[in-house]
């Protein structure tokens, strides 16, 4: 059955108009977190801070700006963001076009259905209130917009020399009136019709006149809460929904339990607004601050880990915007079922603990923004509401984990295709020798490109990329060197493509620090080949090679690095053979040659990586410094189907008799291909019929066999 559940989540994610609501909500974290963090700071329950905010009005009066052009406009937001993100995506999937225009007739189309203008409108509506209609309102807007302006055929009204905004602008003029009118229409004809102000207070009446019980029983108390949080899930502030009925049936509650008690009575009232507020929904609308302790305990992707680090303190004030749209949890179907139940299940613990007689009743009324434990006392009087809460809060965290579970899944999955997307377009490029800038790409491309960019920053910094070594041998089979091959593992996708490694590094600024970690590395395991060779363990001349990129070989910082490495681990002469790899070819001027020969003249053997006839791999040769070449992989695999290639592998190593060179071949897969080429004069070999790139201490154990 979940499975079935799974499939329908992951369908529903791959539809634009879902897409476009959830990475529209995402949008506006920023706005959230100023708005929140101002929140917080008005009503901070601190007497002392309460007096200080009292003496400095214009302390509070930056705080209420804020909070007003934030969080008090936050459904304009939130109509605009959807807007831009469905336009932007549409046009991705259909062709490009002037997409700045949905914005603008979603803002025109949310005014028109909140009242902007008439006399009963009220500025409260722009803030959650009418968070729904702009959801709404973004998302239909922009979908008219977008059908329309593709629907029209493009013509160019004005000359080149006129400037390209304005007829852009001008392109967008019939779809954006087309879908005010589109609105206008509608709203004054179902104002007309109903006599309401506006399209929100229509909407506003018609779910409040849904709740028909009006004692405050159980039964009653868990409708209430089932409709509160069913209306946020969907984005309706359903506090100020059912603000009447909270007023009327259940805000009483509190003061006439007080009363009670002060007349020597008890109170008999379980089912308040308080007892909604300190037991129930803990942390805001579904118990939000359940979610928050699952996600810090058990959380397993970094970037939700994260969102939650930036959603704590307001959190821990009942504010749980920040979760609640930065995740987000609204119209997100994986954490439908438990952001409905857990506050129910919240309700009938604490309403039997109370019915038992082993937590009070609420009997003061404490400020929502009232820290969990804290507002658990103080609302009962007693530590057992402190305790009650703190119940709560673990049976909510474990109502939540296995659908945070089944979120991260999902989620993953569709991470990892999206990076198989991003892979198959780096290695195409790389096939057809084409440059490409995937960080700035378009769309999801873009994004996962950028997104994995700062995974191996901080891999880099973390000193989490690992290198493999894959063992070099002799013609009699002797293991005489071992290849550092980069690796890393990314906790989502896997293991990563090495050269989409090195490509993003280099997009991102960080091939620099890249290859000194990897040499470092390298240079770490080199010194253990020297005491292990020390020790007859491996032979005496064993060496590592490491790839060094044409940038990092011809700057003399980067080569002063390189031999300063080598020299202060005491390395032996010939121990590390550093590899010119073909991703750049090498600058042929003196004082390029000059930094290679520097490099050799330290005692460090240079490598040509990949070599083949090619005018650039013969200009590898003309400088007398390289030692070593390493067959193109194509040509060394070729040999067995392509007798061109054997004449060209026969060839490099005549050339190789005649300037002192020794031949490698990489990607030897078989037993007759490595006799193949050396009887074509190959004299070492790698690949696959000997081992594959293997950890440090397994390389070790193979070539020599014994253990390190």
């Amino acid at each position: 059955m979940f499975d079935r559940v799974d499939a329908w989540f992951a369908r529903l994610e791959d539809v634009m108009a879902f897409q476009a609501i959830r990475q529209g909500l995402i949008l506006t974290i920023p706005v959230l977190l100023v708005g929140s963090f101002s929140l917080i700071f008005l009503n901070l329950p601190i007497e002392p801070y309460r007096e200080f905010l009292a003496g400095a009005p214009w302390f509070q009066g930056v705080l209420d700006t804020a909070y007003a052009a934030t969080m008090g406009i936050f459904s304009l937001y939130v109509s605009v963001a959807i807007a831009l993100r469905y336009a932007s995506a549409y046009a991705e999937r259909f062709g490009g076009f002037f997409t700045q225009g949905a914005p603008f007739a979603a803002l025109a189309a949310y005014l028109m259905f909140v009242g902007f203008g008439s006399e009963a409108f009220d500025q409260v509506v722009l803030s959650t209130r009418s968070l729904f209609i702009a959801i709404v309102c973004g998302l239909v807007s922009s979908m008219l917009y977008c059908r329309i302006i593709r629907a029209r055929k493009k013509r160019r009204l004005y000359g080149d020399s006129i400037d390209g905004v304005f007829n852009q602008a001008v392109e967008g003029l019939i779809p954006i009136a087309a879908v005010i009118a589109v609105f206008a229409v509608f709203e004054t004809v179902a104002t007309s019709l109903s006599g309401a102000g506006s399209i929100e207070e229509l909407f506003f009446l018609g779910v409040s006149a849904l709740f028909p019980l009006a004692t405050p029983t159980c039964a009653s108390g868990l409708l209430y809460l089932l409709m509160n949080n069913v209306m946020w899930f969907f984005g309706i502030h359903g506090g100020n929904m059912l603000d009447g009925v909270a007023q009327s049936i259940f805000v009483p509650g509190t003061a006439a339990n007080a009363a009670a008690l002060a007349a020597g009575g008890e109170p008999v009232q379980i089912v308040t607004k308080t007892f909604f507020d300190v037991f129930a929904s803990i942390g805001g609308a579904g118990a939000l601050l359940s979610l928050l302790i699952a996600i810090l305990l058990f959380g397993r992707r970094r970037n939700v880990r994260r969102l939650s680090a930036f959603a704590t303190v307001p959190m821990v004030f009942n504010i749980s915007e920040i979760m609640m749209f930065g995740l987000p949890v609204v119209w997100n179907p994986a954490l439908f079922v438990p952001f409905i139940i857990v506050p129910l299940v919240n309700m009938v613990v604490a309403y039997a603990a109370m019915a038992a007689g082993l937590v009070p009743p609420t009997i003061v009324d404490v400020s929502w923004t009232t820290p969990p434990i804290v507002g658990g006392y103080v609302a009962t009087g007693s530590v057992a509401g402190a305790v009650l809460q703190v119940a709560n809060l673990a049976i909510g965290a474990a109502i939540y984990l296995p659908f945070l579970r089944r979120y991260e899944r999902l989620a993953n999955e569709r991470d990892c295709v999206e990076y198989r997307g991003l892979l198959r377009t780096f290695q195409e490029a790389e096939k057809s020798q084409r440059d490409v800038d995937l960080m700035q790409a378009p769309g999801a491309l873009g994004a996962v490109a950028r997104s994995l960019a700062e995974d191996i920053r901080r891999a880099v910094d973390d000193r989490a990329l690992t290198l493999h070594y894959q063992p070099q041998f002799d013609a009699t089979g002797n293991a005489v060197g071992a290849e550092a091959l980069l690796r890393f593992e990314h906790p989502v996708y896997g293991p990563i493509y090495p050269p989409l490694v090195v490509e993003l590094a280099q997009e991102s600024d960080l091939l620099d620090d890249l290859e000194r970690a990897v040499f470092d590395a390298a240079l770490d395991d080199a010194a253990i080949v020297e005491s292990l060779a020390a020790q007859g363990v491996l032979r005496s001349d064993f060496s590592v090679s490491v790839n060094a990129t044409a940038r990092m070989l011809q700057d003399e910082t980067r080569v002063d690095f390189i031999i300063a490495a080598v020299r202060a681990r005491s390395l032996g002469e010939g121990r590390v053979i550093v590899e010119a790899t073909e991703r750049e070819a090498l600058r042929w001027d003196s004082g390029a040659s000059d930094l290679l020969r520097r490099i050799a003249d330290a005692g460090i053997p240079l490598a040509i990586d990949d070599f083949s006839m090619g005018r650039t791999s013969f200009q590898y040769l003309e400088t007398s410094v390289f030692t070593v070449v390493k067959l193109d992989g194509t040509i060394a695999k070729g040999v067995m189907e392509n007798e061109r290639y054997a004449e060209i592998v026969s060839s490099i190593t005549r050339l190789s008799e005649q300037l002192g060179f020794t031949v490698l071949a990489e990607y030897v897969e078989t037993e007759e291909q490595r006799a193949r080429l050396e009887a074509l004069g190959c004299s070492y070999f790698q690949g696959y019929l000997y081992a594959p790139a293997l950890p440090f201490d397994e390389m070790v154990e193979r070539v020599s066999g014994r253990r390190v």
